[in-house]
């Protein structure tokens, strides 16, 4: 886990507990908070949630926030991008639907009666790319 040090508003040093404070030790389970509150040292974020495709996650210089220091910050997605990366999730999904037809394929077999749930389920995974939407996948129930 990574820390900064911060003074206001601005981020003076980033690291490892160790890297900042090379000179003392720690318990394993780390400073208390009354260390990091006496040092102003905060948790560094360095994920975030986003919602794909139409954001993504930059990675900046250190910065502060509500008390919090990050080095990554959420941005929209450029028309461009989004058709990028939804292009892509296609792409992704349709090597998935393959991947699952390739693995029943030898239910559809010659010398095979394919029921009609395995007919159905083999027909809703070729329908799977007909979806609207690529990150929000429903994928069809295999037959018992």
């Amino acid at each position: 886990m990574n820390y900064a040090i911060i003074e206001g508003t601005t981020v003076k040093n980033t690291g490892t507990i160790q890297q900042l404070f090379p000179s003392t030790l720690f318990p394993a389970t780390g400073p208390n908070t009354d260390f990091l509150t006496a040092n102003n040292v905060v948790e560094l974020v360095e994920n975030l949630n986003y919602s794909v495709p139409t954001q993504k996650l930059s990675t900046v210089d250190a910065y502060v926030d509500s008390g919090k220091a990050y080095t990554v910050k959420v941005e929209s997605t450029t028309t461009d991008e989004q058709t990028e990366l939804t292009n892509k999730k296609w792409i992704e999904i349709r090597e998935i639907r393959n991947q699952i037809l390739k693995e029943t394929d030898w239910r559809a077999s010659t010398d095979l009666t394919l029921s009609d749930d395995w007919k159905n389920y083999r027909q809703a995974l070729r329908d799977v790319p007909t979806q609207s939407d690529p990150f929000n996948i429903t994928w069809p129930s295999s037959p018992s």
